[in-house]
């Protein structure tokens, strides 16, 4: 039979299983909303619900046993002056999860961890940044002249060459050898043989 075998290792050692979920409390009651895997979520839930119940009991005892999960002196104080006073008449469930899916890559179901009071506020978003065109128009009265560049005249020397139509091929390079007037081009004349002369035929 297995004794004492309760809870998740989730692939860690005692010692990094205990800090990740230090790390992770310490996230979720600084911003009361975490993203995580499912597995992660169930085990992090209990830990944040047991520290709540212990802080609603101001005392000097309760704030030292926070303190062990949560090593952040700021993050303590609003656990005991923002977070737990909002949970008194409460018995309890003081967060919920929020399954989102699989995520991309390793495709392990992941969850919101969030406070069930918890009201998502939107980021404003920041002024679109004008760009050169709008501020010239703007300072010009609404109306923007686009200077364009003119082609230089050809000069009386040079000849006009005539304009390719589109789609037809491209003429080729006369590689006949033929000149101007036609003619072939001239055979080079043969010198005397690097060898000698053959000795064929002579006895």
């Amino acid at each position: 039979m297995m004794h004492n075998r309760a809870g998740r290792k989730l692939r860690r050692t005692t010692s990094h299983r205990l800090a990740m979920f230090s790390n992770q409390l310490t996230s979720l009651m600084t911003h009361e909303r975490i993203e995580t895997t499912l597995m992660k979520a169930k085990e992090l839930r209990p830990l944040a619900e047991r520290l709540i119940t212990v802080a609603k009991s101001d005392d000097l005892a309760a704030r030292r046993r926070v303190f062990r999960w949560i090593p952040d002196r700021d993050t303590v104080k609003r656990v005991f002056e923002s977070i737990a006073p909002r949970f008194v008449d409460r018995p309890g469930g003081y967060t919920r999860i929020l399954r989102l899916g699989s995520r991309r890559g390793d495709g392990a179901e992941t969850a919101i961890l969030e406070f069930v009071d918890f009201q998502f506020k939107p980021k404003d978003r920041a002024p679109k940044k004008e760009s050169l065109s709008d501020r010239a128009r703007r300072a010009s009265g609404g109306r923007v002249e686009t200077v364009r560049k003119e082609k230089p005249e050809p000069e009386e020397g040079d000849e006009e060459k005539p304009a390719r139509q589109a789609g037809s091929p491209k003429p080729r390079p006369d590689r006949s050898g033929r000149g101007e007037k036609g003619g072939a081009r001239p055979s080079p004349k043969k010198g005397p043989s690097r060898t000698g002369p053959s000795k064929r035929g002579t006895s």
